[in-house]
């Protein structure tokens, strides 16, 4: 009898499993990722893994009022709409759940190489583009135009910064600016200690890698063209498709 009746309690136990799933799945990507819902998470934050203990959290020229959840740019000079703030929110109810705060390794993986090898993302791949064909011809622009990051130089390659996407999770964006028969390029780096700040899941730490690089580089060009009085279409013209501004791969 006793048997049977853990028999019953494991098959409820299975539907009950299979029934959260099911209710996990048809939920959107927004819906699983609102303010609403994550706010509890993100809220555990101040004080701890690097954030400083107030009612804002400032990061990545970004300020995120926790009593409201609206979010602040201060490199695009704007607050972001809702549908870039869920991107935002993702990203940082990842980087609550770690538990603990070993620092910064100091070694440097590569985006597309070894963090994210497998994962394809045309809206940073072409932002990328636009990255190699105005900096690779003037390096020493990506300086200036990357002020309001308080970045960090770094001695790789013909110009290299260091960026704070969060406050344990550093991004290096390096160019090259090319010889006579190679066209110049670019390397996006993270350190080594990343995937232990943004998930334990390979998919969930890609996802938000990849969202931090587009916002980088996709802030870089939407700021050189402030700077420069012109329109992102101007830049898609001379340049090539712009991929966007978002802090996931797909929005």
């Amino acid at each position: 009898m006793k048997s049977q009746k853990t028999s019953i309690s494991f098959k409820v136990f299975k539907v009950e499993k299979k029934t959260q799933f099911k209710k996990a799945r048809t939920l959107s990507f927004r819906d699983l990722y609102s303010w609403e819902r994550v706010r509890d998470k993100i809220m555990s934050l101040p004080g701890r893994l690097g954030f400083e203990n107030t009612s804002e959290l400032k990061f990545f020229g970004l300020t995120l009022d926790l009593k409201t959840g609206a979010i602040y740019d201060s490199v695009l000079e704007r607050y972001l709409t809702q549908r870039e703030a869920i991107g935002v929110y993702f990203i940082l109810s990842l980087y609550a759940e770690t538990k603990t705060d070993p620092g910064e390794i100091g070694q440097f993986i590569s985006l597309s190489r070894q963090l994210c090898p497998f994962i394809h993302c045309p809206n940073l791949r072409m932002n990328i583009s636009i990255i190699e064909k105005i900096f690779g011809k003037s390096p020493e622009l990506l300086y200036e135009v990357a002020r309001p990051f308080n970045y960090k130089l770094v001695d790789i390659g013909d110009a290299a910064i260091k960026v704070y996407a969060l406050p344990r999770v550093p991004i290096i964006l390096v160019i090259w600016t090319g010889e006579e028969e190679l066209p110049p390029s670019s390397e996006i780096l993270f350190d080594k200690s990343a995937p232990h700040y943004l998930s334990e899941e390979t998919s969930a730490v890609c996802e938000a890698s990849l969202g931090l690089a587009r916002a980088l580089t996709a802030r870089l060009i939407l700021r050189l063209a402030k700077n420069m009085k012109m329109d992102i279409s101007t830049i898609e013209v001379n340049y090539g498709s712009f991929g966007g501004y978002g802090y996931v791969c797909a929005d």
